[in-house]
C-alpha cells in the first residue's frame, strides 16, 4: 500500500494512503472537512471525492450511508482503500457515473451533499490535463453542482460546498438562491494566489477590481469559503 499520512480532523485522526494517481488534500478540501457537523444517521452523497476524506470524515461523524462519486476511477479506488484504513468501508457506497452530476437513482433523497468542485478558471488553451479546470471562468462544475442539488436534497437538506473568491463568490451565492437554497458562509480563509492560477487571466476577468483576490503588500490572495445551502424544509 506505501506511505500513510494522519490528518487531524477536529476529533478524528484521519489516514490516508498516499498515492500518485490521486492527490492528497488541498487547502479547500481540509475547509470543508473541519466543517462537517456531527450527522448521527444521516444520508450522504459526496461529488468529487478524490482521496475520499470527506465522505470518510462524514461517516466519523455520525453517517448511516456516504456515496461517493467521481469521475476518476483512480479516485474511488482510493477512496475505498482509505476508507478501510479508518474502519468505516462498510458505510461508503461508489456510485457509477450517470447523466447528471449527482448520479442518484430517480425518487432518492440525501439529507446532506458535499462538493469540493473543480473550480480553476483558465483559458482554453491552458485547459489540458489539468483536473482543476473548471472552464474559462472556472463555474462549470459549481453551476452543475449548485442546479442539480435541489432535485435530491430531502426538505431541509443541506448542501456543503467548497468555493473561491476566483470564479466570483457572490455569483456562487445568488446561485444557491435562484434555485431555492438559502446559503450561509461558515468559515473563511485567504490563501496566497498558488502558481496554477493564471493571474494575466483572472485579470482579463476583472481581477482584484471585481474582487477575484485581493493585494496586500503586492501579493495576490484569495479567499476560501465553506458554505452551507438549506433546502425548504416543506
Amino acid at each position: 500500500m506505501g506511505e500513510t499520512r494522519t490528518h487531524r480532523i477536529g476529533v478524528h485522526p484521519v489516514i490516508l494512503a498516499e498515492r500518485a494517481t490521486v492527490g492528497p488534500p488541498t487547502p479547500y478540501t481540509l475547509l470543508l472537512a473541519e466543517n462537517i457537523a456531527p450527522i448521527p444517521g444521516a444520508t450522504v452523497i459526496e461529488i468529487g471525492t478524490g482521496s475520499g476524506i470527506l465522505a470518510i470524515v462524514a461517516a466519523l461523524q455520525g453517517a448511516a450511508r456516504v456515496q461517493i462519486v467521481d469521475t476518476n476511477p483512480a479516485a474511488i479506488e482510493a477512496a475505498v482503500v482509505n476508507a478501510n484504513l479508518n474502519g468505516v468501508a462498510d458505510r461508503i457506497v461508489p456510485l457509477s457515473i450517470g447523466e447528471s452530476i449527482i448520479p442518484l437513482p430517480a425518487g432518492e433523497r440525501v439529507d446532506l451533499a458535499i462538493s469540493n468542485p473543480a473550480q480553476l478558471p483558465l483559458p482554453k488553451t491552458a485547459e489540458a490535463h489539468n483536473p482543476y479546470y473548471a472552464g474559462p471562468d472556472g463555474r462549470r462544475m459549481i453551476d452543475a453542482v449548485i442546479a442539480a442539488a435541489p432535485r435530491y436534497l430531502a426538505p431541509g437538506g443541506r448542501l456543503l460546498m467548497v468555493l473561491n473568491s476566483v470564479t466570483d463568490f457572490p455569483a456562487s451565492l445568488e446561485r444557491m438562491r435562484s434555485v431555492g437554497l438559502e446559503p450561509r458562509v461558515l468559515e473563511e480563509r485567504s490563501l496566497e494566489l498558488r502558481p496554477l492560477f493564471d493571474r494575466v487571466w483572472l485579470d482579463q476577468l476583472g481581477g482584484a477590481a471585481r474582487g477575484l483576490y485581493s493585494l496586500r503588500d503586492g501579493t495576490a490572495y484569495e479567499t476560501i469559503y465553506a458554505v452551507e445551502a438549506r433546502a425548504s424544509k416543506a
